[in-house]
């Protein structure tokens, strides 16, 4: 298994993906630690973490932290290695080291994919949302959250909630777009449904037209409905 993007899109229908329909988990392979200043790349990319140190850092303490930061990247790696092996179990036993020596997203990102592939997805939650608390710019954390809240009990009020935030991170993102249309179609929002799918299609799936379609038919009869109302 190779560490790519944790959306199990395919496996509920309220996050249907119309062109490319299943992807499998995203292991963040750089560590992001608390404590630096750093930035994070979204999905399927590797990040490097850019830190800025004050000139007048102790070179003692600099070379602790190095230390330490270098040891949860070991354990991080290792993480890695094992998920490549789909040894998950110690995978996540790696994770939590990694997070022992230094907090990081990264570290409770990469806990999130281990808790949703063995499908505890409140442990999952919680962990996408630890990530979320060191880097609150992970559009992928938002998505997996809003894809285990589906999974989980079939909450599509959250699930529009983090996709929305998702969308509001990463706007390029036509998958994200895409799902946010479906859940808020599900939910009966369509104004948002048709947004979304307006930017999906812009983005380049193109069989967002047909939802599109659908949606946009639903708020007319929806209008004629309240229009009639009215009238009596």
């Amino acid at each position: 298994m190779q560490p790519t993007r944790i959306l199990a899109r395919q496996a509920s229908r309220a996050l249907a993906i119309a062109a490319r329909q299943h992807r499998q988990p995203l292991l963040q392979q750089r560590l992001l630690p608390a404590m630096m200043a750093a930035s994070s790349s979204m999905a399927g990319r590797s990040t490097t973490a850019k830190a800025g140190f004050a000139t007048s850092l102790p070179f003692g303490d600099f070379q602790k932290f190095n230390e330490v930061v270098g040891k949860a990247q070991e354990h991080m790696d290792e993480g890695i290695r094992f998920m490549e092996s789909n040894m998950i179990p110690l995978a996540m036993s790696s994770f939590q080291k990694s997070l022992n020596a230094q907090p990081s997203s990264t570290g409770h990102y990469n806990m999130g994919v281990g808790y949703f592939m063995m499908g505890d997805y409140r442990s999952a939650i919680r962990s996408f949302e630890e990530s979320l608390k060191l880097n609150p710019a992970r559009a992928d954390a938002h998505t997996n959250i809003a894809t285990a809240h589906v999974k989980l009990n079939k909450d599509l009020d959250l699930a529009q909630h983090h996709l929305q935030a998702a969308a509001d991170i990463t706007p390029d993102d036509a998958e994200v777009q895409f799902n946010l249309g479906v859940v808020s179609e599900q939910k009966g929002d369509l104004d948002t449904a048709i947004k979304g799918y307006k930017a999906a299609l812009d983005l380049g799936i193109e069989t967002a037209s047909v939802n599109l379609r659908n949606a946009s038919a639903k708020k007319l009869a929806q209008v004629a409905k309240e229009q009639e109302s009215d009238k009596k």
